[in-house]
């Protein structure tokens, strides 16, 4: 099962479109959490909101979980030893205030256990990597370690804060 998540402060049709699109196209089912966008799944099982139980539930239970680029989801995934794969809303497209989380997305993408993609083709891609089990082409080989998972990205921020680069 993958679980997608657009979080709660705003709508992001255009990744609730993409992973619609996949499912519509492939067996694994897809559990969607999409906030109050326009866009209505009709190849995936939605709700607009979820509890905080339900949510890092499927999270768990996820073999992938595609995701805005938000920390909060990223520290769940590493915490509950998930693969995540993160897009980021567009300022241009009128997805976000700025493009914060575009100017993040490359450091994410370095994290162990985090997939970076900005368009449809990069998700595609790494879901299809991750499912086939071939994590070489992303950006570690290694699975999320459960236990030091909030640790790690505390200290790569830190890294990334104090020197500006990793």
């Amino acid at each position: 099962m993958i679980f997608m998540a657009v979080g709660t402060q705003f709508p992001f049709d255009r990744l609730v479109t993409y992973m619609d699109e996949w499912a519509k196209q492939h067996e694994e089912p897809v559990i969607a959490q999409i906030g109050d966008g326009n866009y209505r799944p009709k190849h995936m099982q939605f709700e607009r909101f979820m509890d905080g139980g339900s949510y890092n539930d499927n999270i768990r239970q996820a073999t992938v979980f595609v995701s805005h680029a938000g920390m909060g989801n990223i520290i769940s995934a590493k915490e509950l030893g998930t693969p995540i794969i993160v897009i980021n809303r567009q300022f241009k497209l009128g997805e976000h205030r700025n493009d914060h989380q575009a100017d993040g997305l490359k450091w994410m993408g370095k994290l162990e256990g985090v997939y970076a993609a900005s368009n449809q083709d990069e998700l595609y891609h790494h879901l299809g990597t991750i499912l086939s089990g071939n994590k070489t082409t992303a950006a570690d080989t290694q699975p999320p370690q459960k236990s030091d998972g909030h640790l790690a990205i505390s200290h790569y921020i830190a890294d990334f804060i104090l020197t500006g680069q990793r």
